[in-house]
């Protein structure tokens, strides 16, 4: 099950789930001061990064990959929104969409077509994604090499309010619940004789994603009220000072994770303000160029461009024609 912990008995799952929470957060500082394009390679290495941590925790590879199919959406979002609208760096036009002019004050009237879709954009919607992927990618880090009581005894350790700690534990749990239910669900849908991986996407609208999300939604609820019932049953919240079963004392390895972890995050400050040009971004920003180029190149020779310029040119005239 995806995001779920999994006993394996590595040094991640020895290691105090503090030091994985702060890689988190470093993880998310580091991915708020990346803006440039040139800064991808940074990126790219941070991944790697966690690629390593994920190596080493023995995280399976499926739920990266279930983890990116989950983001797919997401990232062609952001390639078309970004190559449409974002009008700096590279002004390269791989094809064309539609015609939206706009003109731009700010540069002496200049006539910009937002409905060009440039090498610049894609170059910027890339950044966005590699900067979705490499806070994504630490959260595994986290949910899946630590079990609950030791992240609930970690938090005891630093003071962090019972019912604060109880209400984050209980929505990580939930995570893996929801997968599971809905697993469950479309296995009862298939033995209806629908099946939902066969299905089109009307269909998968029309006929399946709301018979599944209904009974979803109902099932989380009664959950959520029977695990209302087991913590009251259990006198949650009397005890102010409680025992834990778990030694949360740092150790020797939890002192080195921390060691690699600034070290992680001090390598990836210096190649982003003292030396930007240690490792050679202009050339992989070149490199990437390169593929979209050949990427918008392909596609005039099978004709797209033209085509989305053919029903661009008929819906105007249709529309000309009805308004007059």
């Amino acid at each position: 099950m995806a995001f779920e912990y999994v006993k394996k008995d590595t040094a991640l799952d020895r290691m105090n789930p503090l030091v994985k929470l702060l890689y988190m957060a470093l993880a998310l500082l580091l991915v708020i001061q990346v803006w440039n394009i040139e800064s991808i390679s940074l990126l790219i290495i941070w991944i790697g990064i966690a690629t390593t941590w994920w190596i080493v925790g023995k995280v399976e590879l499926s739920s990266l990959g279930f983890l990116l199919k989950l983001l797919t959406f997401l990232f062609i979002f952001l390639f078309l929104v970004q190559g449409l609208t974002y009008r700096f760096g590279d002004h390269t036009v791989l094809f064309k969409f539609f015609h939206f002019p706009i003109i731009d004050v700010s540069n002496g009237l200049e006539v910009t077509n937002y409905g060009e879709m440039t090498t610049g954009g894609i170059l910027f919607g890339l950044l966005i994604a590699l900067r979705v992927v490499g806070v994504v990618t630490v959260i595994p880090i986290f949910t899946m090499t630590s079990s609950i009581a030791r992240i609930t005894a970690a938090f005891s350790k630093i003071r962090v309010p019972q019912k604060m700690a109880f209400m984050f534990m209980t929505a990580f749990r939930f995570v893996p619940l929801v997968q599971e239910s809905m697993d469950s669900i479309i296995e009862a849908q298939k033995i209806r004789g629908f099946d939902l991986d066969q299905a089109g996407y009307i269909d998968k609208v029309r006929r399946a994603y709301v018979p599944i999300i209904t009974p979803l939604l109902l099932l989380m609820f009664r959950r959520a009220m029977d695990l209302e019932v087991a913590i009251n049953a259990r006198a949650f919240g009397a005890m102010k000072e409680r025992t834990y079963v778990e030694d949360m004392s740092f150790k020797r390895r939890d002192y080195i994770g921390i060691l690699v972890v600034f070290a992680s995050f001090g390598l990836m400050m210096y190649l982003l303000y003292i030396e930007p040009t240690f490792i050679t971004w202009v050339l992989l920003t070149q490199a990437i160029a390169i593929v979209v180029t050949g990427f918008g190149a392909f596609l005039a020779v099978i004709g797209v461009p033209a085509a989305l310029q053919t029903i661009n040119s008929f819906l105007l005239t249709r529309a000309l024609s009805s308004g007059s």
